[in-house]
């Protein structure tokens, strides 16, 4: 009798079990990276007599597959890099303002077309205060604009210094849950597994990592071949980046190994994308935006310079004198453009005349400037290039993000059959495991019945 109390004890045990790990299941079907747990049972056998005594709970596993793992993580950290260089990129766009009003385009536009006022009207003072403003509006948008990729490039470096925050206590938790690994032996706790898992997938979208699973049960975590983190050892992650202005640096933003110094070549993940704006994409759009600064300022000084303008109520012709110039420390640079002060509080030192010239109604070089917003080789061409560059850079990120979301979506998916949690099926395994639960306790009663029975016949 006894035995078969055991026996039945046993199955009892294991159903009760199973319903356990059914329950967690349904719980964490929707946790990201949650590995879906299986009971694996194995009889127990009377040594004495080599019958059955009844089954035990060998251990509780995670269901997995390495290769469908390794998938979902690459899928996770492209798409990731994907998703924050499209949405950085867009922000980009976004400070530029094109098209409108407060744009460079159209703001250039206006500025040739106040040249043509002054070159219909060059004794007029009007007109040479209008330019005045224009050329001092423009100025202004060239230098917001520096300003802006200076605030984008510094909310971007807080944004990554905050992922690698969020990166080095992850870390240092995976680091963790590998030495219960280690501690466990060779049937470690799913749970354990799963725990470490979801945080695997969440460092892959950070920094796009690379595992690699060990015979131990441990992982080691590899982020552009650098170690993060081997057995229960993981490094901590800084950041070096020049402290902004100017931009661009000729010193990149790079995430290094605290205490080394090393280098950790991140290209992947949502850091990786970060890093991709700081490093390439805004130090070229703010180099454009200084060499177009430039190239306005030096070609209408030179044709301002090469003609003649008429003080107030003259007849005696000056030599052209330069609009803009560049504050600060001298940089021909977009945050520096200025407008004279000089011209600003005499607008008539504004050389509308030709040289040599024929008189104060003398319009003809301030016709010429007026013409140069449709110079081949003037900056509205070079501006409007360049913006439709940045267009296409942006189209490109947004294409990546989309073709890159897809593929995840084919990757979890195929996790998910894998590894994932089927409500169905663990809805039919919870039947399975309350019908042997009651099987079992039915088993407990009769043996209990026929005792009771027996010692009454007694």
């Amino acid at each position: 009798m006894s035995g078969s109390y055991s026996i039945a004890l046993s199955g009892l045990n294991a159903a009760q079990t199973g319903l356990d790990v059914v329950s967690q299941n349904i719980a964490n079907a929707s946790t990201p990276g949650y590995l879906a747990e299986q009971v694996n049972l194995t009889p127990l056998v009377d040594q004495a007599s080599q019958t059955g005594d009844g089954v035990m709970v060998a251990s509780v596993s995670a269901v997995s597959s390495e290769i469908a793992n390794n998938a979902l993580i690459g899928a996770t950290g492209a798409q990731d890099y994907a998703k924050s260089l499209s949405q950085s990129l867009g922000q980009i766009q976004s400070a530029v303002n094109e098209p409108s009003s407060m744009g460079i385009a159209e703001q250039l536009s206006s500025f040739w077309n106040a040249f043509d006022q002054v070159a219909n009207n060059p004794t007029q003072l009007a007109p040479r205060q209008q330019l005045v403003a224009q050329a001092q509006t423009l100025a202004s948008t060239f230098n917001q604009r520096a300003a802006d990729y200076v605030q984008i490039y510094n909310s971007t470096v807080s944004q990554i210094q905050g992922s690698l925050t969020t990166v080095n206590s992850q870390l240092q938790q995976v680091a963790k849950l590998n030495q219960e690994v280690l501690a466990s032996g060779p049937n470690p706790s799913a749970s354990v597994v799963s725990a470490r898992n979801q945080l695997v997938q969440s460092l892959a979208g950070e920094l796009g990592i690379t595992v690699q699973t060990q015979s131990d049960g441990s992982v080691n975590l590899l982020a552009g071949g650098t170690m993060l983190v081997q057995g229960n050892v993981a490094s901590t992650l800084g950041l070096n980046a020049p402290t902004a202005p100017p931009v661009p640096s000729s010193t990149p933003v790079q995430v290094v190994v605290s205490g080394s110094g090393s280098t950790v070549p991140v290209t992947s993940g949502s850091v990786g994308g970060l890093l991709q704006v700081t490093n390439d994409y805004l130090p070229s759009y703010a180099s454009a935006l200084d060499q177009q600064a430039a190239q306005l300022a030096q070609q209408v000084n030179s044709q301002l310079t090469g003609g003649n303008y008429y003080n107030q109520g003259s007849t005696t012709a000056s030599a052209g004198v330069p609009l803009f110039t560049f504050s600060g420390n001298g940089a021909t640079l977009a945050a520096n453009l200025a407008v004279s002060s000089s011209v600003a509080a005499n607008p008539y030192q504004i050389a509308a005349a030709g040289n040599p010239p024929t008189g104060p109604n003398d319009g003809t070089n301030a016709q010429t400037l007026a013409e140069m917003g449709t110079l081949s080789n003037g900056v509205d061409a070079k501006y409007s290039s360049w913006l439709g560059g940045m267009g296409l850079d942006v189209q490109s990120a947004q294409n990546l993000a989309t073709s890159t979301a897809t593929t995840y979506q084919s990757a979890y998916q195929n996790f998910q059959s894998i590894s994932g949690v089927s409500t169905n099926d663990q809805l039919v395994k919870m039947l399975n495991y309350q019908q042997g639960y009651q099987a079992a306790a039915k088993v407990i009663s009769t043996i209990s019945a026929s005792i009771q029975s027996l010692m009454q016949a007694v």
